[in-house]
């Protein structure tokens, strides 16, 4: 099917659709005539925005590098995708919180581990005297004195 110039699936239609309606002038300096190329070039774009919708769990540092990568090819191409470049810029910053996130909660963790642990070894501690204390104090029976 064609969208505003562009050859796509049918499943591609309505992101194809969306994306020209939020950024009308996004192909305005696009160079290519040939509709193969003009075909890759689109679906390098959905997928390019298909990887900025994962999940920062699935995302991989090397993911986001050749999303730049990509992203330095369509601008090259003549895409109008500066929105895109400040969405994902917002991605490798969330990521990049992510990863400081989980190393601190993994440090944390750690810590807490260690602070049960010591907990653990006190309370054996505790028991152990409390055992003590009540030999201790047991009254000595007339069997004991005699």
């Amino acid at each position: 099917m064609d969208v505003s110039g562009f050859q796509v699936l049918p499943s591609q239609v309505e992101s194809v659709r969306l994306i020209f309606k939020r950024h009308p002038d996004i192909a305005v300096e696009f160079r290519a005539k040939n509709q193969h190329l003009r075909k890759a070039c689109m679906d390098f774009l959905l997928s390019l925005i298909e990887t900025l919708c994962q999940s920062l769990e699935e995302l991989s540092n090397e993911d986001l590098v050749e999303a730049d990568v990509a992203l330095t090819y369509l601008k090259d191409a003549g895409f109008k995708v500066d929105w895109l470049e400040k969405k994902l810029d917002h991605v490798k910053v969330k990521k990049e919180k992510e990863q400081f996130c989980v190393a601190r909660l993994q440090e944390m963790e750690d810590s807490l581990l260690e602070l049960w642990k010591k907990c653990s070894d006190l309370d054996a501690l505790v028991e152990k005297e409390e055992a003590e204390l009540s030999d201790t104090r047991t009254p000595l029976s007339f069997d004991d004195v005699v």
